[in-house]
């Protein structure tokens, strides 16, 4: 394996303490916990206060509902969320939540949308991972 599939792994280890251990998942209608690692794309999952967001998801309906984005953006205020597409761009839009964020506020209920290597997490991984690096004159 090379060097980025290294750090590639690295990286998504570090990522992994961002997975709750469980979350509440509603399918065919039975709401249970399961492991947060066993979601997969169309799982309707529930969200409140104080927990972390286990995959991205699309918002199908919420209460007051605000995260922490600082895992992701480094930014330190609460982001209100809504079920409304607000924005083209994913990471601006009120209407997603993303792997590893923390629900600060309120209640909420999405869809699973992209988990593991295809969150947005996963994709900034992989690019760091895939980025070339140059040697430093005082290396060379």
């Amino acid at each position: 394996r090379g060097l980025g599939d290294v750090y590639k792994r690295q990286i998504m280890n570090t990522f992994k303490n961002f997975i709750p251990p469980k979350s509440t998942v509603i399918r065919d209608g039975q709401k249970s916990q399961i492991d947060a690692s066993k979601l997969v794309p169309c799982d309707v999952i529930e969200i409140k206060s104080g927990s972390r967001i286990p995959a991205d998801i699309r918002l199908i309906s919420q209460q007051e509902m605000k995260v922490d984005h600082a895992s992701l953006t480094g930014e330190s205020d609460l982001i209100s969320r809504s079920v409304e597409n607000t924005n083209d761009n994913p990471l601006e839009t009120k209407n997603l939540c993303f792997f590893g964020t923390l629900c600060k506020e309120g209640i909420g209920k999405g869809v699973v949308i992209k988990t593991g290597d295809n969150t947005i997490i996963g994709q900034i991984a992989n690019l760091a991972s895939s980025a070339k690096t140059e040697d430093s004159p005082l290396k060379q």
